[in-house]
């Protein structure tokens, strides 16, 4: 009889180390399985944001064009100015006879308007720069360049 619970003994220490390494292995697999469905998840969700920022830094260019269109001597006040496109936002920086090179319109450019501008939407940013032409005589407006600023 001893040796019988003797068997039994060894038999249950050996069981409850197996049981804590199963139950660890399916418990780590089951976390890892949570990270990348939750990444999974986020890429596509972080790609439609930044798809919204873009749309949202568009809305700026067109706001400014528009403003430029009506009044071709526009200046913006304040500089930058934002404007608000459903839940996102872009902030607009309207350079008249100036353009940016390491810094907000410090260069000169005669005759053209600078557009940039930021869109937001949460954590994502896209940024757009247009040059836009003003013919003094006519007051034709045209678009000379829209490119997108790498952040």
């Amino acid at each position: 009889m001893s040796d019988n619970l003797q068997k039994n003994k060894i038999n249950a220490s050996i069981t409850l180390p197996v049981v804590i390494l199963i139950g660890g292995l399916v418990m780590e697999i089951s976390i890892a399985g949570a990270f990348f469905a939750y990444f999974l998840s986020q890429s596509g969700f972080g790609l439609k944001l930044s798809t919204e920022a873009f749309a949202a830094a568009q809305s700026g260019i067109e706001d400014a064009k528009l403003k430029i269109i009506r009044d071709k001597n526009f200046t913006a006040s304040p500089n930058p100015y934002t404007l608000i496109v459903g839940n996102r936002s872009a902030e607009i920086t309207v350079c008249k006879n100036l353009r940016t090179v390491s810094s907000a319109c410090d260069t000169a450019m005669s005759g053209k308007y600078e557009i940039t501008s930021l869109g937001s939407a949460l954590t994502k940013r896209r940024e757009l720069r247009a040059i836009l032409y003003v013919d003094n005589t006519t007051g034709e407006v045209q678009l000379e360049s829209l490119d997108e600023i790498a952040l």
